[in-house]
């Protein structure tokens, strides 16, 4: 076992000494609140033992860099909002499952995601964090409905090419990997800019695409109507439908396959073909430190003792209000 302290020693000592100093003169020299600063004593010193946070090591994991860099590029539009994936799912639903499972499928690669909707903005650097990873899957959402102001599938390309080409000239030796994951659908009236310039970067992936030709009705996300169906200026509901056209033109420029996604079970494994990860030698490895915390069992007769301290505060405040009260009165 050895200690963490939550705060420097040469702060926390000499205060933690300084209180319970106080706590000893008081309990001698005032017999009649013995119990009282006895208490407050054990206090002082269980808080002590919190801040200076007892750990036991936990046997070091290995852990290993896989020789590949995964890019996520994810649309968050409105519409991926429709309810039209594995039958009456929105889109997103199966946005989640598909970056879950290909994560499963590269572990210990290098994550990135860039998404776009009225902007394009990389929401996660490249890193070998799953957990920031599949901390932003858990929680992503399409962009607020208001703040929409069309969107075109290209959006996100310039900031792909500076990822990507970076990333092939800092780590060469590995596979670039991109998912585009989209319904392909255009809302600003303006023709796509090609693809087709990354395709020289990237060794593997796919796009895959999300919704039907028949469409699906949307939710209001954010605002007063939020979890409402978007409806058009006839008052009908909104219908977004799939744009499989532009999906395969997009991965036929990046030269990768294109997939329709509408079961999470599906093969997706074939987007790696003739792409084998291996573990990158020497500095990759490290160890991943891990300590497991002891400080919860001071803080549970701590947070027992304070409950106590608070009960006895409560119970005499009436009575000073009385006692003040009557000296009021008789004057």
């Amino acid at each position: 076992m050895r200690l963490e302290p939550l705060m420097p020693l040469w702060a926390s000592l000499p205060l933690f000494a300084l209180m319970a100093l106080l706590c000893t003169v008081l309990l001698v020299r005032r017999p009649r609140q013995r119990l009282a600063w006895a208490r407050r004593l054990l206090m002082v010193v269980l808080l002590l033992a919190v801040a200076l946070r007892p750990v036991t090591p936990i046997a070091g994991e290995q852990t290993e860099r896989m020789n590949a860099n995964v890019f996520f590029v994810v649309d968050r539009t409105g519409s991926m909002n429709a309810e039209d994936y594995a039958g009456d799912q929105p889109r997103l639903d199966g946005v989640r499952a598909d970056m879950d499972r290909i994560m499963g499928m590269t572990e210990g690669a290098r994550y990135s995601i860039i998404a776009f909707d009225s902007t394009a903005t990389q929401q996660l650097p490249l890193t070998t964090d799953a957990g920031a990873a599949r901390a932003w899957i858990d929680t992503l959402t399409t962009e607020p409905t208001a703040y929409s102001t069309g969107s075109n599938v290209d959006r996100p390309l310039t900031s792909l090419m500076i990822e990507i080409t970076e990333t092939q000239r800092e780590d060469p030796d590995s596979s670039i990997l991109v998912y585009f994951l989209s319904d392909g659908e255009n809302t600003d009236d303006r023709d796509s800019e090609s693809f087709a310039q990354a395709a020289g970067f990237i060794d593997g992936g796919a796009v895959l695409g999300y919704g039907t030709a028949e469409g699906g009705p949307m939710k209001v996300q954010g605002g007063e109507d939020h979890g409402e169906y978007i409806t058009g200026p006839d008052g009908q509901q909104g219908i977004s439908s799939i744009d499989e056209e532009q999906l395969r033109t997009i991965a036929e420029q990046m030269e990768v396959p294109y997939l329709h996604r509408d079961d999470p079970e599906a093969p997706i494994e074939g987007t790696m073909e003739g792409i084998t990860l291996r573990p990158i030698p020497s500095e990759s490895r490290r160890e991943a430190a891990s300590v497991e915390d002891w400080y919860w069992v001071a803080s549970i007769p701590l947070a027992a003792l304070l409950i106590w301290e608070l009960g006895e505060m409560t119970y005499r405040l009436p009575r000073r209000l009385d006692r003040y009260d009557i000296s009021g009165a008789s004057r």
